[in-house]
């Protein structure tokens, strides 16, 4: 494991979830995985390293490092791709700690459940 992150979905909802961090657990290299060239182009503008691809996909998490990342951030914008998201990325990394930005506040238990060690309501979704 590397101090790695790797960000599933660059959005709003990601931005919130980064700029909350603790100082002491800032990522060395931020990775981010997503279908939208817009942002990943804004997240290579930021200095994060980019995947494009859907974070659904088991390869695509391989190729953007989640089996050695010390950190997940699952940030998509439909709750039922944000848990397979987790689901996929737990299998992956035991030991990552899986930070969820969720849509619905009455999903929090089930991201929880699936693997999340931490589980946030977007402000502009609640």
């Amino acid at each position: 494991m590397n101090g790695r992150t790797v960000v599933v979905g660059y959005g709003d909802a990601a931005l919130d979830v980064l700029r909350h961090l603790p100082l002491n657990s800032r990522p060395s290299a931020v990775v981010v995985l997503d279908v939208d060239e817009v942002a990943l182009t804004g997240a290579l503008a930021n200095g994060a390293e980019v995947v494009r691809g859907d974070g659904r996909d088991l390869c695509v998490l391989q190729r953007a490092g989640t089996p050695f990342a010390a950190r997940v951030v699952v940030a998509v914008g439909d709750d039922r791709d944000g848990l397979l998201v987790t689901a996929a990325a737990r299998s992956l990394n035991r030991t990552a700690i899986i930070t969820v930005a969720v849509r619905e506040p009455a999903n929090q238990e089930l991201f929880s459940r699936l693997g999340a060690d931490d589980v946030f309501v977007h402000a502009r979704s609640a």
